[in-house]
């Protein structure tokens, strides 16, 4: 199950200006009589607008690999995959959930920002990890994070449907590793025959112009305990990378 991340619309950045207007004065003979004391202060010749900041460059593919995890930095017992791409994608009837149905399919988002990518499973392909790092132009990396966080508020539960198949997926809220501009953390359940339900853990995060998503999908619940510590170790070296 692999996920890309799709392009956000970038914010327009609007700069505003403060104009001074001078108030006329009285006639030559009050000015004289008066010897300018109230005179308007002329404007200075040297103010001008504040220049806007230049747009963030978008970041090089040789930071989008640093970013990604590597299997020196993980625990013992993990080993690398290679994940099938997915023909299909998840798809929700409710537009302001589809970004959180997309996490379910590579090929779901569309417009979706490229970037490198790492897999890793433990055990007998049981438990697994899938990491992604892509960049964005101008806010995009920001807008995307803020798009999904406001998804995480408005579905808790829908029903998703791919190949034909409905199935219930809800929509768990957690806790973001901290040190990133914006972060996101949540699980989402997906039941794909009564009774059986997946629960992939995800972390999505924004640095500069870049985003990564970070995803455990596990086998049990001592494994799960495992999400908050990787997801950390995967966001510090994205963060790390991003800086520079």
């Amino acid at each position: 199950m692999r996920a890309r991340i799709s392009r956000g619309v970038a914010a327009v950045l609007a700069v505003s200006a403060l104009s001074l207007t001078a108030a006329c004065g009285g006639g030559a003979e009050d000015e004289a009589a008066k010897g300018g004391a109230d005179a308007p202060a002329a404007p200075s010749a040297t103010s001008a607008e504040p220049t806007p900041e230049a747009p963030a460059a978008p970041l090089t593919e040789a930071q989008m690999k640093a970013a990604l995890l590597e299997l020196k930095d993980l625990p013992s017992g993990w080993k690398t995959t290679k994940h099938e791409e997915s023909t299909g994608g998840y798809k929700t009837d409710k537009a302001e959930c589809q970004d959180l149905a997309g996490m379910l399919g590579s090929n779901s988002i569309a417009d979706t920002a490229k970037g490198p990518s790492a897999g890793f499973v433990i055990g007998n392909n049981a438990s697994e990890i899938s990491e992604q790092v892509v960049t964005f132009e101008g806010t995009g990396a920001a807008d995307y994070v803020t798009r999904l966080s406001a998804a995480l508020d408005a579905c808790k539960e829908m029903t998703v449907e791919a190949d034909g198949q409905k199935m219930k997926l809800t929509v768990k809220k957690g806790t973001a590793p901290q040190g990133l501009e914006q972060g996101i953390a949540f699980t989402l359940g997906l039941e794909v025959l009564p009774g059986i339900t997946i629960e992939p853990n995800f972390v999505i995060g924004s640095q500069g112009t870049g985003v990564f998503r970070f995803m455990l999908l596990a086998d049990s619940a001592s494994a799960k305990k495992d999400f908050d510590a990787l997801g950390k170790l995967a966001t510090d070296k994205f963060v790390k990378a991003v800086q520079g």
